[in-house]
């Protein structure tokens, strides 16, 4: 009799630990983290150790990832905010171009990380851009996100340090 009852249980105990070791490296990814280092390898080779603010957040299976790209000019305040001139538009485009901003779904299939945003700063990034997939490399809490070229491209490699914010 204990034998019958012991087959069932072990049936539904073996599942929930395959989860338990797949959900790990999610649940290793999930957290705060902050561009610390770009590097980019190939005919564009440049290393910024000292990157603008970014955040990028992994919380069950979404994400969301925000990231000033240069430094961005300060401008006035428009003399009449409900007709702004073309030199005032300018300036606020000037500073609104540097900025990334994306968030949506993401997957862990091994090492690689595939994103797909829902929402974007940048239409076509949500609408007509494939998913983004990078290489993932967790070594404590430093990230590393690995961008490679696509296929018939020169090749290139930018990797992305994040460290944990919380």
């Amino acid at each position: 009799m204990l034998a019958k009852a012991f087959v069932p249980t072990l049936f539904l105990a073996v599942p929930t630990v395959g989860f338990a070791q797949a959900g790990v490296a999610a649940a290793s990814v999930e957290g705060v983290w902050r561009i610390a280092e770009v590097t980019t390898t190939g005919a564009n080779a440049a290393t910024n150790a000292s990157p603008q603010p970014s955040l990028i957040i992994f919380a069950r299976g979404h994400y969301a990832y925000l990231s000033v790209t240069q430094p961005r000019a300060k401008y006035e305040a428009p003399k009449d905010p409900a007709n702004l001139t073309d030199a005032e538009k300018i300036a606020r485009y000037q500073q609104w171009n540097p900025f990334t901003a994306n968030a949506g779904t993401y997957e862990l299939s091994g090492t690689m990380l595939t994103r797909r945003p829902i929402v974007a700063k940048v239409v076509d990034v949500m609408t007509t851009n494939p998913p983004l997939v990078q290489e993932l490399k967790l070594e404590g809490n430093t990230l590393w996100l690995i961008t490679k070229s696509a296929a018939g491209q020169a090749p290139s490699e930018t990797r992305f340090k994040l460290v944990r914010v919380q």
